[in-house]
């Protein structure tokens, strides 16, 4: 299953770099979202993938900070 190993390198890395992977996802949902009104062989399911991989950055991203503040 692809999500738990994409759930075990988020999980490692440091803040700065799911901050840098976040930038980086966005960018790719974006450009994404240009080619969907231009491409026609889409595939609109990325879309969604991308939505969900941004939002579980997110989530990590608050955990580490909510860790370091505690600490």
């Amino acid at each position: 299953m692809k999500s738990k190993k994409e759930l075990e390198f988020l999980r490692s890395l440091e803040y700065q770099d799911l901050v840098n992977e976040l930038r980086k996802t966005k960018k790719e949902y974006f450009d994404n979202k240009l080619k969907m009104n231009i491409s026609p062989d889409f595939k609109p399911h990325i879309l969604s993938l991308l939505r969900k991989k941004i939002a579980r950055i997110k989530y990590f991203l608050s955990v580490k900070k909510n860790k370091e503040i505690k600490e």
